[in-house]
């Protein structure tokens, strides 16, 4: 049925439970409409997935090992799409047959992503709801004027109502990852074990977009590792995040909040920037880990990164970020943040090329925790930073313009 649409063609999926192997594709395609009223429910695990020996066709997928798994529904080379519901169109990824510490061992990321899009342009996506993805759920890279609206995402192997070990084991349930220009997501929610609305780069090598720009994500729900800005790793065709804005967003229970992060290069002639970037209206109830990252990516899939158990244990490392990763006008506005497990955050440049404009605008704490940084609250290195309006606590490193702004206000 996808080879066959033409322009203005309409797929209509009725309300019922159809089972699918995998590998759906919808590529090169003009004004098209699919109506998805039921669910789509891929087939648990590898046996019978289908594969593919051109790995690297497909940026998205492992370059290493000579097969990979296809995408569960790819869609690519795309103008004019509408995905849509009459009610609540279901993906079922079916990810319990593929999550896991061990199938992790085994595997890495040679798992499927439930809905990946590759230079799309003109797209709406509303009303779809996208469950138990085995690997990152909503991929839209290299996109130009893309809207999201009333859309759900939900991994989680339990009920439990926290990011438990057991939870956290569907590993890279990534939510909404986008990347280009001119995107909207909204009204909208994620309940999932990796970054929930992820804000992604771009550089010149791309065909919509040569940076991430203008992206506003509104009016959302997310627990899990955050509103996500990168990671952002230098390139010879400069990747860039810039004019991006996160408001009105409640966070319940989730692991980490606010999360703005870079990755490592040793190439000399590789850079990157993350300019103009706001954080507005964002409560969240109760992280069970840092709330405020704004650093080096905290991985163990990439080299360089800062260690997934530091500063837990004594033997692991952080570095900064490197030098060719430029940091300009970063702002938290009214962001709250009740009863944290750990320590309110890290605020975490590079000495020798310090972040530069970032803001904290009554940023509030209430009942922060005290590990692992103690009576500073923050780790705050490399950073040339200001606290103004009731912001409490203040990070050690920023300068305190509070009481010059409240004097102003009266």
């Amino acid at each position: 049925k996808l080879a066959e649409l033409q322009p203005n063609d309409t797929l209509f999926i009725s309300n019922r439970t159809f089972w699918v192997a995998g590998g759906v594709r919808a590529i090169n395609f003009q004004s098209v409409t699919i109506r998805l009223d039921g669910t789509l429910r891929f087939l648990p695990g590898r046996d019978g997935w289908p594969l593919q020996r051109t790995c690297g066709i497909n940026p998205l997928q492992p370059i290493r090992g000579k097969t990979c798994v296809q995408e569960a529904f790819y869609i690519a080379n795309v103008s004019g799409l509408i995905l849509t519901s009459n009610g609540t169109g279901t993906l079922d990824g079916s990810g319990q047959a593929w999550w896991g510490y061990i199938n992790y061992l085994r595997f890495g990321e040679d798992r499927p992503r439930l809905l990946s899009m590759i230079n799309v342009v003109d797209a709406l996506v509303e009303r779809w709801r996208f469950i138990n993805s085995p690997y990152w759920t909503f991929t839209a890279f290299d996109v130009a004027r893309l809207e999201v609206r009333h859309c759900a995402i939900d991994n989680r192997v339990n009920s439990d109502d926290e990011h438990s070990t057991a939870n956290l084991a569907a590993l890279n349930t990534d939510g909404f990852d986008v990347s280009g220009r001119d995107i909207h997501i909204h009204h909208s929610s994620v309940w999932n074990q990796d970054d929930c609305f992820t804000v992604q780069p771009t550089d010149s090598t791309g065909v919509n977009a040569h940076c991430t720009e203008n992206v506003l994500i509104e009016d959302v729900n997310a627990s899990g590792l955050g509103l996500t800005i990168g990671a952002v790793r230098p390139t010879r065709g400069h990747n860039c995040v810039r004019n991006v804005t996160f408001r009105r967003a409640v966070m319940h229970h989730t692991f980490k909040g606010i999360y703005v992060k870079s990755q490592h290069s040793d190439d000399p002639k590789a850079t990157a920037e993350l300019t103009n970037l706001l954080y507005e209206d964002v409560d969240m109830d109760s992280p069970s880990q840092v709330p405020i990252w704004i650093g080096p990516a905290q991985e163990a899939d990439s080299k360089d990164a800062c260690s997934l158990v530091w500063p837990e244990l004594p033997f692991a490392k952080c570095p900064p970020p490197p030098t060719t990763v430029r940091w300009t006008n970063i702002t938290l506005r009214n962001i709250r943040v009740r009863s944290p497990k750990q320590s309110p955050g890290l605020v975490y440049g590079n000495p020798e090329s310090p972040m530069e404009g970032v803001v904290f605008d009554h940023v509030t704490v209430s009942h922060p925790g005290k590990h692992p940084w103690g009576s500073d609250f923050y780790k705050c290195e490399g950073v040339h930073g200001r606290a103004t309006g009731n912001t409490f606590p203040v990070p050690p490193c920023f300068r305190d313009s509070r009481a010059a702004s409240q004097q102003l206000l009266v």
